[in-house]
């Protein structure tokens, strides 16, 4: 079944978040996902912790596939110069 990685993100950097924008994305069609969001957080709605300013959600066909793309050789290195780019949490939802 569909899953869904959710990233909620503040952007240190932006000239460094740009570059990686389009090698993310490559590597994100790739491994057959697709970007359903990426932008602003509206409204917090509820909650004590209050979210970071940007918000993404990308979909894959299974669980399996959304591991195996944040496990892929091809984006470990846009991980680690991800975290000089930007603060992020990110999770994964299982639709099935």
């Amino acid at each position: 079944m569909t899953a869904y990685v959710h990233v909620n993100l503040r952007i240190r950097d932006p000239a460094r978040q740009a570059a990686l924008v389009p090698r993310f994305q490559a590597a994100l069609q790739a491994a057959g996902g697709r970007i359903l969001h990426f932008g602003p957080v509206a409204q917090m709605l509820e909650g004590d912790v209050p979210p970071l300013p940007m918000a993404g959600i990308f979909e894959f066909a299974t669980l399996a596939d959304a591991m195996a793309f944040y496990q892929s050789p091809e984006y470990a290195p846009i991980k680690i110069e991800r975290d000089a780019a930007q603060e992020a949490r990110i999770f994964i939802v299982d639709a099935g």
